[in-house]
């Protein structure tokens, strides 16, 4: 049995129930533009195996061509018509990011694709319905991870928009800098950041239209190049001639 890795029923159960998902789902599609003629039967699965029980957990060794003495299991799937196909399957939105294509490390992807998250719509709707994805999973997963991806997400359907950039004065008669648009400063917890021509500079105020940038410490002529930090998801650079 060298080279014959020991698995866990769970951890095999839950990669099937995986493949069989994107299996649904691609048949989901399908039916769209061409009705499902077909249902899917009974499908029996037999595996010839070793267990073993180390006093907390039970795993098995899959039993190699001519090995006598192995332990049967049998894994029966029920048949699923075309109504339940399309009753019980979500077809994936456009514009939806799928969760193989987040910055998530690898194992986090193959944890949440077997909990059913398979976008990061998915994991807005778990975090609105406020589940415990720790508690449902008994797992390791990187919540900061996961609410970085929540924020990307969120930020790119509200991506800042830069309307004008013009010279003015504060309150104190200093001269500064105006940005005026939408959805600029929307993290509550981040204060916006600015570098003129290289050199950093002093946010006077933020908010969801307007930046008020000081000038007081720059110079400020001819062809000027700002850089806008909104929050760490969002960065814009502009070109400003005085």
């Amino acid at each position: 049995m060298s080279g014959n890795a020991s698995w866990q029923l769970e951890d095999f159960v839950d990669s099937l129930v995986v493949e069989l998902d994107k299996t649904r789902e691609t048949l989901a599609v399908k039916a769209i533009n061409k009705p499902l003629s077909y249902t899917v039967k009974e499908v029996a699965l037999d595996l010839n195996i070793f267990p073993s029980y180390d006093g907390e957990q039970v795993s098995f060794i899959t039993a190699q061509p001519g090995q006598d003495g192995a332990s049967k299991v049998s894994i029966q799937l029920n048949s699923i018509t075309d109504q339940q196909v399309r009753a019980t399957t979500k077809v994936p939105e456009a514009g939806a990011t799928p969760i193989e294509q987040t910055d998530l490390d690898k194992g986090t992807k193959s944890k949440l694709r077997r909990l059913g998250v398979s976008s990061v719509d998915d994991l807005k709707n778990i975090e609105r319905k406020n589940v415990d994805l720790h508690q449902v999973s008994d797992s390791d997963i990187d919540y900061t991870k996961l609410a970085n991806q929540i924020r990307k997400s969120r930020r790119s359907e509200t991506p800042p928009r830069v309307e004008s950039v013009s010279l003015t004065r504060d309150v104190g008669g200093g001269p500064c800098l105006a940005v005026r648009g939408a959805h600029l400063a929307v993290d509550p917890a981040f204060q916006p950041v600015a570098v003129i021509n290289s050199k950093l500079a002093e946010v006077l105020s933020a908010t969801d239209d307007e930046l008020l940038i000081a000038l007081d410490d720059h110079d400020f002529e001819g062809d000027n190049e700002v850089v806008l930090t909104f929050d760490p998801f969002a960065v814009m650079k502009v070109n400003v001639r005085a």
